[in-house]
């Protein structure tokens, strides 16, 4: 999910001001779907077609976080078996709408040994939706008939629907046939709380035992809510504070929260790390303090950012025996190390091992130092 938040947050520079992540009911099976739309300048056919094509990848931008690229295909995948993307936008006066369907069980059902995914385009720059036709007529007829077959929308006129939330610009991703667990229940959970997203094994786990108070209370703190609520997790994302940005999580914007506004007797220390020449110049900027919770909550680590965007959120970086830095959080965006493709940690690089050991120290000198 955090990836398809990256791609419209990288639409603040073509002018979005929101994405909006909700769930809704497909009326074909009455099956849940999560959807994700913003208002950024979305995606021409051409565009949408790099989008949507396996190995392909938009990154070029040093400012950008996530991409229509690789990213969009394997986080939609992982959250369903089918993803229907819909979106406008206008490129050298030319408006148009375009809809794609990358779905699995198109293909597993079909016996397809390629990975093909049907696509139609229109031009809007008229008072009327026009059929883009590339090759021939029958072409486009067949994707439109195997996009209703295969979609959740039973007619043209229903997938037309789809863009009158749209606007002039902007796209649309509507994931379904949500994968489920080994139980055979979906892995997310929309009905613990009607203004959230959960992972469900993780927010249901130790919620049948009566857990003692200390236990209650870390499971209360952000550091452990990240791990299976969106709206927690969203709230930490990004470490910028938007201006005229929001994320909607089920029509409720996500607040913010920066963890180093909250810390007791904060202290800004730098660090510059040793690395090849075009990044000579880089440092990294660490806030350390104590969570205003401490020493009562056993909560420590470091949340580390890579140009805006969390990868390793309370980062222990202490034993996990030890006492010594309980209580101390940091926060600092290390641009210099490289995340790993699914943006969940970081290279094992000679930085990050290097980082790794500065941060140790960092932490027990900051622990010693406020405890003596």
């Amino acid at each position: 999910i955090a990836e398809l938040l990256d791609n419209a947050v990288d639409e603040v520079q073509n002018g979005a001001t929101f994405v909006k992540v909700d769930r809704v009911n497909i009326m074909k099976d009455n099956s849940p779907a999560l959807v994700f739309l913003d208002d950024g300048g979305g995606m021409d056919p051409e565009s949408l077609r790099k989008c949507m094509s396996l190995g392909y990848s938009t990154k070029k931008a040093n400012k950008t976080i996530g991409q229509y690229g690789n990213g969009f295909k394997t986080s939609t995948m992982r959250l369903g078996a089918d993803v229907i993307v819909f979106s406008r936008a206008t490129h050298e006066s030319k408006a148009t709408q375009s809809i794609g369907l990358l779905s699995y069980t198109y293909l597993r059902k079909t016996g397809q040994d390629d990975v093909i995914v049907p696509m139609i385009d229109f031009d809007i720059s008229g008072h009327w939706a026009e059929p883009i036709i590339y090759s021939s007529q029958d072409d486009w007829a067949f994707n439109l008939k195997t996009i209703l077959e295969w979609s959740p929308f039973a007619s043209k006129s229903e997938l037309l629907q789809q863009f009158e939330d749209i606007g002039p610009h902007g796209t649309k991703v509507i994931i379904y046939n949500l994968w489920m667990n080994d139980e055979g229940v979906y892995e997310l959970s929309f009905d613990d709380d009607e203004e959230d997203i959960c992972l469900r094994d993780e927010a249901n786990s130790g919620s049948l035992k009566k857990l003692p108070k200390k236990v209650l209370e870390r499971q209360s703190h952000i550091s452990y809510r990240i791990r299976y609520s969106l709206r927690a997790y969203a709230s930490m994302l990004y470490l910028g504070k938007f201006d005229n940005f929001k994320i909607i999580l089920r029509g409720k914007p996500i607040q913010q929260f920066h963890i180093a506004d909250e810390l007791k007797f904060p202290k800004v220390i730098s660090y510059r790390p040793q690395v090849s020449a075009p990044l000579k110049d880089a440092t990294a900027e660490t806030t350390i303090g104590f969570i205003k919770e401490a020493p009562a909550l056993s909560v420590s680590g470091f949340n580390v950012y890579h140009k805006n965007r969390l990868i390793r959120p309370f980062w222990k970086v202490t034993g996990d025996g030890s006492l010594k830095g309980n209580g101390v959080v940091g926060v600092l965006e290390a641009n210099f190390i490289e995340p790993t493709h699914d943006k969940q940690d970081f290279e094992r690089s000679t930085l990050f091992v290097r980082l790794e050991s500065k941060l140790k120290q960092m932490t027990l000198e900051y622990w010693f130092v406020s405890y003596m």
